[in-house]
């Protein structure tokens, strides 16, 4: 089984994200620990819908924040999102069955799966985020016969500023 433990690899260097997979990874290490352990039944159970509720509020956290940024990779990266919720809802039940292989399948699969995901499509949404943060959203311009100080200029954020020019000095 590959490492449980969350790593600057995993970071996609958006502070809520990132705080977001650490929790994921300390959740899928505590099942882990139940596991190897042979923990009481009800304390698995609870540890996986810990887990599972952790994931859940994630997705839908991530989701909210592409949609709200008009990501453009937003169908493409949910999709991801809801294999993963299918695949893991079949391992949670099969755990709920008394299936006792389900459970370190579990891991193993949501290992992997975070490990390619965070690498690749989080870090995509998550330079796209930060970059529209910092206000480098890309821009349109027409072009118009009004003068320019007939123009109201707004940036990405929809905050209003005056362009710089040659003639202002700025």
């Amino acid at each position: 089984m590959r490492s449980l433990k969350w790593s600057t690899s995993h970071a996609v260097f958006v502070t809520e994200i990132d705080d977001e997979h650490k929790e994921i990874f300390e959740a899928l290490v505590s099942l882990q620990k139940l596991l190897s352990s042979r923990g009481l039944s009800l304390e698995i159970r609870k540890q996986t819908q810990r887990l599972t509720a952790c994931i859940e509020a994630h997705f839908a956290h991530e989701e909210r924040l592409m949609r709200a940024a008009r990501y453009g990779s937003l169908r493409w990266h949910k999709q991801q999102h809801d294999n993963a919720r299918k695949r893991v809802g079949q391992f949670v039940l099969r755990m709920e069955q008394g299936e006792t292989k389900a459970g370190p399948e579990l891991l193993d699969y949501l290992t992997s799966w975070l490990r390619y995901h965070t690498r690749l499509a989080d870090r995509m949404m998550g330079a796209f985020l930060r970059n529209q943060r910092r206000g480098m959203c890309k821009l349109t311009f027409r072009a118009g016969t009004k003068p320019m100080d007939a123009c109201a200029w707004v940036d990405a954020n929809g905050d209003t500023f005056r362009p710089q020019t040659s003639e202002t000095g700025s």
